[in-house]
């Protein structure tokens, strides 16, 4: 009987080796469909991912970890490094007598020095650094004893005739020229001279003295002390900052040393001087010898400050110094209204505590403000002054 199948189904069948090819064939296809179909369904199925942050060691506050990281990319994007606080801390009950500490830092050749006990008479020369408040540093001034701080600082030394007498010009001049050479970079520090005129410490006063009239004492042809009062307030020098880089301190040493006294003592113009600088001072250091009228002193300082109150702007502290004197109601009053300390200083103390070392007077030749400055009924130039 005949075979009536295909062609190919009696080839296929009839040879061993087409069938053992044909089944493999088969095969491979149905696991090739079988893999295939699954990687296809993975990927259009994938499931989203998951991420697992490494956990945060427990000795490490999140918070502190945190700051850390923000501090090392702040420091790496900086153009210089951030500078290394000098922090002091020296009990107040310490002896101070023999401590002179030198901090070497690249930044500043600050040196930090208290004052000592006094033999004086009222709150004499001190207890060390006193409790005058650091604002926005960690490195105190001290001047006289009293210890201050703040980046804008104002000096506001008397130079009046007086200081000639028992030798507390040498000490104002001294204690002056010390601070300025221990400055720390940081500080920018603004020097105002005063005695009857007031000038900017660098500037020459002769500059401005057509600005300024006097006023006769009663029963004298001389101008009475506190008479001094400027024409125009206006048209007051402009006290300025200067950095304490080498060349600033060069010039206000120099003034210093060689600028002379003169004649008269007010409180008022030199601290509208000072609280007129721009910005205002975090710390003014008042230093006096002498003493003046209400009128032109607590007074007109008091006004002074309640103008920067009403206008909102801040109040600097103001630290007062009376070398030579004992006491001065008006000195403790201005320290008051600025949150800061007084402090008197006799030379009996100063030199027991820093030793017997000269400072000569200045050689420069006096400004003498009797036909200089001319004198002019009393009531004529009021003083008027309006803070901005």
């Amino acid at each position: 009987m005949s075979d009536t199948r295909p062609f190919y189904l009696r080839w296929f069948t009839g040879s061993r080796l087409a069938m053992v090819i044909g089944i493999s064939l088969a095969i491979h296809f149905v696991i090739g469909v079988f893999f295939g179909g699954r990687v296809i369904f993975d990927r259009l199925q994938a499931p989203e991912p998951q991420l697992e942050a490494p956990a945060i060691p427990e000795s490490i506050d999140p918070m502190k970890r945190e700051y850390k990281i923000k501090m090392k990319r702040s420091q790496q994007q900086s153009a210089a490094p951030l500078p290394i606080p000098i922090i002091a801390e020296i009990p107040s009950d310490l002896s101070l007598d023999n401590i002179d500490l030198n901090i070497s830092n690249p930044r500043s050749d600050v040196r930090i020095r208290g004052a000592g006990d006094g033999d004086g008479t009222g709150k004499g020369f001190g207890d060390g650094f006193g409790d005058g408040a650091s604002l926005d540093l960690d490195i105190k001034i001290d001047f006289f004893g009293i210890s201050g701080g703040g980046k804008h600082i104002v000096f506001v030394i008397d130079f009046s005739d007086s200081l000639r007498d028992s030798g507390k010009e040498m000490i104002m001049r001294r204690e002056a020229t010390r601070v300025i050479e221990e400055l720390p970079l940081e500080v920018n520090f603004g020097l105002i001279f005063f005695a009857g005129p007031t000038w900017p410490g660098m500037d020459d006063v002769r500059d401005s003295a057509d600005n300024w009239v006097s006023s006769r004492a009663s029963g004298v042809n001389g101008a009475a002390a506190d008479s001094f009062r400027p024409k125009k307030w206006s048209r007051l020098p402009k006290a300025r900052y200067y950095s304490a880089d080498s060349f600033a301190r060069k010039r206000a040493l120099k003034a210093i040393r060689e600028t002379p006294t003169l004649f008269g003592t007010i409180f008022d113009v030199p601290m509208y001087m000072a609280l007129t600088m721009d910005p205002i001072p975090d710390t003014i250091f008042f230093m006096t010898d002498g003493y003046c009228s209400n009128d032109r002193g607590i007074t007109q300082i008091r006004q002074m400050i309640q103008q920067l109150k009403s206008q909102g702007k801040k109040i600097p502290v103001i630290h007062t110094i009376g070398l030579g004197i004992s006491s001065n109601a008006h000195l403790d009053s201005i320290a008051a209204i600025g949150n800061g300390e007084s402090r008197y200083v006799t030379r009996q103390a100063y030199l027991k505590k820093y030793g017997n070392s000269p400072f000569p007077p200045s050689k420069e030749p006096r400004f003498e403000t009797s036909g200089k400055i001319p004198m002019v009924p009393s009531d004529e130039y009021p003083i008027k002054f309006e803070l901005k």
